[in-house]
């Protein structure tokens, strides 16, 4: 039988830490149904977007615009709803040109920095604020309303979006796992340099990621929209720090080459539990984002700890000698 390694086993022992912390420091809120579905319905927005997201991660690229372009997709899908009159045509019409901004805005950021070889980081932080700013303009910087028609806020409402992220992070897992595009992201972000001369082109692999960031971002304004039913300038802030988050405590080398969507959509989970535990235990809102700062932190450095030949070292001799002892 094969044994489970310590990285296969430190999501689920994460998972039921949590679990058992927050039963026993809230055991009459915290295990009912309705605060778990809550945390699902409040994750899935992340969920949604990692999902798209990992495809940039696992080639070692970044995308720091995904919290503005939510921002931006949001303010698109709403304003089309109310020019329409708040119609089931305007919501269909929102959401297929909502979808076209996401894939438009990753082409955008795909191809700068294939032709113009324009570092990731740099691309993605100068379109965050393009897009913050774009949303300003057309909202005026004020909050537009749309809690019409039951068509679009529908979207929003719980299981609607937990389905989403399922199939978001299926569709997501399928195309990694099971198809040779898979292959090709994860060995172009292995090493991009052996994947150009077998033949794979690295600059349709990282155009199209960019496109799937930008897409299942756009799909997370709607949802965000329809679940608040408003939007302006600053729907979907700092959403980016959730998703990188996610992927980090996911298990989701930055570096590129490694990573799963499992393991995201857990990360999502458990950004979701603690910030449901945050909020049961009463902790002020100006110590949340201490407390998620130190959590990346700690994941990046159990993550930094597991890659360390000296660590693997260690743990090599100390099976031989648990071994040489039975």
């Amino acid at each position: 039988m094969k044994k489970l390694t310590l990285n296969q086993l430190s999501k689920p022992i994460i998972l039921v830490a949590f679990f058992l912390i927050l039963t026993i420091l809230r055991p009459s809120s915290f295990l009912s149904a309705s605060n778990l579905g809550n945390v699902l319905w409040s994750v899935s927005v992340y969920g949604i977007m990692v999902s798209g997201t990992i495809f940039v991660f696992l080639l070692g690229g970044i995308d720091l615009s995904i919290g503005s372009l939510c921002g931006l997709t949001a303010v698109t899908c709403v304003m089309t709803i109310r020019h329409f009159n708040y119609s089931t045509t305007g919501v269909l019409l929102g959401i297929l040109l909502t979808l076209g901004v996401g894939l438009l805005a990753g082409l955008v950021h795909g191809v700068i920095i294939t032709t113009f070889k324009v570092p990731a980081f740099l691309v993605t932080f100068a379109t965050q604020i393009i897009f913050l700013g774009l949303s300003m303009i057309f909202t005026n910087n004020k909050i537009l309303s749309c809690q019409n028609p039951p068509a679009f806020t529908m979207i929003g409402k719980n299981p609607v979006p937990i389905i989403l992220m399922i199939i978001a992070a299926a569709i997501s897992w399928f195309v990694l796992r099971k198809t040779a595009t898979g292959r090709y992201v994860y060995a172009v972000g292995g090493n991009p340099q052996a994947a150009a001369i077998s033949g794979i082109s690295v600059t349709k692999i990282t155009i199209m990621a960019y496109m799937i960031s930008g897409f299942t971002t756009a799909i997370g304004g709607i949802v965000l929209a329809s679940m608040t039913q408003q939007c302006m300038a600053s729907t979907g802030s700092g959403y980016e720090q959730f998703v990188i988050m996610a992927g980090v405590i996911g298990g989701i080398s930055l570096l590129g080459g490694e990573g799963t969507v499992p393991g995201a959509i857990f990360g999502a989970v458990i950004i979701g539990l603690l910030q449901n535990g945050l909020n049961l235990m009463s902790v002020p809102s100006t110590q949340h984002g201490l407390v998620r700062g130190i959590v990346i932190i700690a994941a990046v450095g159990f993550d930094a700890l597991q890659r360390d030949p000296a660590f693997q070292g260690w743990l090599a001799k100390r099976k031989q000698a648990r071994a040489k002892n039975a």
